[in-house]
């Protein structure tokens, strides 16, 4: 199509729109078509023009922005000798939408941010897509509302620390001076503005702890995370995050009622009520807390094309790229064809897989000439000193290929997108599970699907519509791009996308859904069921006997009152001698070299044992070993857990890749790295700290009735439960564990004086300096 026919198309959607016919969104799809067509066009004065009306016309006045991209060489500003009033009525429209002197919103954003008025109560629920800007519309919104104390609630560690980075240096600027926080156990000075970024877990410890803060405004992101069925998981099996996430929405709306509310997500399907299937719970729940809806998942800001290659034999063009499928029959030779044109036409891709070990595959398959890896070689150095060179990751990062899935540890994984986002670092590639779908921020213009599947195996699933839908959003970045292209190997994923999708629900609005107990205080009366209402009895009636106070009972909300109860019985029925194993236990974890003593340990996994639901958590618990200086047995986590407080990282990977069957081999590597992430970031990390961290707390509570001391006087295995969530026990090293970083640095921040401090930095390797440089700036800041 020439140009000339491309300006008419334009023109006449234009008018098409202009007379009521045509849909606002399609106008914008046409619009990014155009745009993206022209952006390598000569292009003069008249041009220039019509560019700028047009932007204007369709509310993204950031479109005319962008042209300055690929238009470097030559000069976008306008002749003020030839300036019309259609161009003068552009440029008014285009300053209504700055709220700063370097901000400025489209149209959809400036609409929504004109609903926060300061004289009422503003509480809304956003569901749009991913090129929409929701947390940007967010930082708009703290700044003109100037809430004094605000909450923002990310899915990950990932997002928060990514917000945090953004305030810290300067990205995200306000009018007024904020305190910016992401633990919750810190004092909160009431008379200063503060931030609080936390994920759900966090936000529902930051209410434990503090019963005298006054919130003004509380944003949650991806908020359909409250409806089990929503939750994108590459592990396929019930998601324990939907219960944190309602949690937070019941307990933070229930505490704070009068403040201001924003709930946000990509692509949340909620039908009118007279559509057939119509489900009121989320709707009933909206009411229920006065939130207004905000539906725009229509508005596409960055146009997506959808193509099914899985069929293809032949020559087939998309988007203007040209593509070669003779011969190419098998899903490896097809992406190997995508990416070679991809990376011939300048452009970079994610692999979306369904599987962590088919992202590792698809890595290792892709054949790439060697790359000049110069630009990254400090940190390509690093990973070499300190895991072994045949780990995928490695191996992929030596072609320019990034491996990014949940077993991949954090800094790495934030080091390979900042490496994809740049163009001069060569890592044009990205392979990906459901990690990326987690707001993850990429540059990527072209998105190739391996799979229409999330999981494999027994624990593979279909992907949901919302699921397609949040994964094909990611190709194509606002301000980045004009279109993006989705390229599917697997035709079911064009069907799932084009399917209508699931609406999403609120189980605790739901009087036909069977409640878990844990849901039953959360639940509205009237959606309770007579066992719900029964349970609600029993528990009360079996605090009420033990003498535990509500505000003791009420912390570690994720776990149920029962199981706390349960986990209180069996520490008050243990004998003398169990007691004495477990004070043995905490005086070895408080001395200066901390450790774990094996009795102790052992009675304390007793006593959770009957309440652990997690699969692995109870496998390594129930599986014994003998001791070899004594005869007694103990729990194979006892070693586990001991290996890595003593070893870390390595000591665990080097002990699973000893029980591979071809430990020599590059999978078994990969695969010794899969085991050692999950067991640390998944058992350890949360599965262990939820449960032992509840026996802590009813352990203390024990210890202060048997006592009679203060709960706060009560020692229990606090300091265990920091190690294991952190890695770190100091303020600053927890901030950088949270960051992301390499534990020497977690180590420098933890470490007893200033000789072993400057002993540490003095070993920090060349990457190691550089994050250090970057981490310190956030934490002095």
């Amino acid at each position: 199509m020439d140009r000339q026919q491309r300006t008419l198309n334009v023109v006449t959607t234009l008018n098409s729109f202009q007379e009521g016919i045509t849909a606002k969104h399609l106008l914008l799809n046409e619009v990014c078509e155009y745009f993206d067509f022209i952006k390598d066009e000569e292009i003069d004065d008249a041009d220039r023009r019509f560019l700028l009306y047009l932007s204007s016309k369709v509310g993204v006045p950031h479109y005319y922005d962008i042209l300055y991209k690929f238009q470097k060489d030559r000069s976008l500003a306008l002749d003020e000798d030839n300036i019309c009033l259609s161009t003068i009525s552009s440029l008014l429209y285009e300053s209504s939408l700055y709220t700063d002197d370097h901000s400025k919103l489209h149209q959809y954003q400036k609409e929504i941010l004109d609903l926060f008025i300061s004289e009422k109560t503003n509480r809304y629920f956003l569901s749009a897509s991913t090129s929409f800007g929701k947390t940007h519309l967010v930082y708009e919104i703290i700044k003109k509302m100037r809430y004094k104390n605000v909450v923002l609630i990310f899915p990950s560690i990932a997002l928060l620390t990514e917000n945090l980075a953004k305030i810290k240096n300067g990205t995200i600027k306000f009018a007024d001076e904020y305190n910016v926080q992401t633990l919750s156990d810190f004092a909160v000075n009431p008379q200063e503005n503060n931030i609080f970024i936390f994920t759900p877990e966090r936000f529902l410890s930051f209410l434990d702890k503090n019963h005298d803060v006054h919130l003004d405004f509380i944003f949650i992101d991806e908020v359909y995370k409250i409806d089990n069925g929503y939750i994108i998981d590459n592990e396929a099996k019930e998601n324990e995050r939907d219960v944190a996430y309602r949690m937070s929405l019941f307990y933070g709306f229930s505490k704070y009622t009068d403040i201001d509310i924003f709930l946000a997500g990509p692509y949340i399907e909620v039908f009118d009520q007279t559509r057939d299937g119509y489900n009121p719970s989320f709707d009933l729940f909206l009411r229920d807390f006065g939130i207004e809806k905000l539906l725009r998942n229509e508005y596409e800001i960055v146009k997506v094309t959808k193509t099914d290659v899985e069929n293809e034999r032949g020559r087939i063009t998309i988007d203007g790229l040209d593509f070669n499928f003779s011969r190419k029959t098998a899903k490896k030779a097809k992406i190997q064809e995508l990416l070679d044109r991809i990376l011939l036409n300048n452009e970079n891709a994610i692999v979306y897989c369904n599987t962590q070990g088919n992202a590792e595959k698809v890595a290792k398959d892709f054949d790439r000439a060697p790359l000049n890896t110069g630009f990254y070689k400090i940190f390509l150095d690093h990973l070499l000193q300190n895991f072994d060179s045949k780990w995928i990751v490695i191996e992929a990062l030596q072609k320019g290929v990034g491996v990014h899935h949940g077993m991949v540890p954090k800094y790495i994984q934030k080091e390979i997108i900042s490496l994809f986002n740049n163009p001069e670092s060569g890592v044009r590639i990205l392979t990906s599970t459901t990690t990326i779908t987690e707001g993850v921020n990429t540059t990527a213009k072209n998105m190739i699907v391996y799979k229409s599947e999330k999981g494999g195996g027994r624990y593979g699933k279909p992907l949901l519509t919302f699921d397609a839908k949040n994964i094909a959003g990611r190709a194509g970045r606002f301000m980045e791009h004009y279109t993006g292209r989705v390229i599917s190997l697997d035709k079911e994923f064009m069907n799932v996308i084009n399917d209508t999708g699931e609406q999403i629900t609120h189980k605790n609005y739901d009087l036909n859904v069977e409640k878990k107990e844990i849901d039953d205080e959360m639940t509205p009366e009237q959606y309770l069921d007579d066992r719900s209402r029964e349970r609600l009895l029993e528990i009360r009636a079996m605090q009420e006997t033990r003498g535990i106070p509500d505000y003791i009972l009420s912390q570690f909300k994720v776990i149920s009152k029962r199981d706390k109860i349960k986990i209180y019985d069996n520490i008050a029925g243990l004998s003398p001698l169990f007691h004495q194993r477990i004070k043995r236990f905490i005086a070895r974890l408080n001395a200066p070299r901390m450790a774990l003593e094996k009795d102790g340990f052992q009675v304390i996994l007793d006593a959770i044992y009957e309440v652990v639901e997690n699969e692995t958590l109870k496998a390594m618990i129930e599986n014994t070993f003998k001791d070899n200086y004594s005869p007694n047995h103990y729990s194979i986590l006892f070693a586990a857990l001991n290996s890595y407080l003593s070893t870390g990282f390595n000591g665990v990977y080097n002990y699973n890749l000893r029980r591979e069957a071809n430990p020599n081999s590059s999978n078994a590597v990969n695969s010794a790295m899969r085991r050692t992430s999950s067991l640390i970031y998944n058992t350890f990390k949360y599965q262990l700290v939820k449960y032992i961290g509840v026996f802590n707390l009813m352990y203390k509570f024990y210890i202060s009735q048997r006592d009679r001391i203060a709960y706060e006087d009560a020692t229990g295995i606090d300091v265990l439960l920091i190690k294991l969530e952190y890695n770190a026990f100091s303020e600053e090293a927890r901030i950088a564990s949270d960051y992301g970083v390499p534990q020497k640095i977690i180590d420098y921040y933890d470490s007893q004086n200033q000789n072993e401090a400057n002993r540490i930095q003095g070993s920090f390797d060349g990457y190691e300096k550089t994050i250090f440089e970057r981490i310190n700036n956030i934490i002095n800041n």
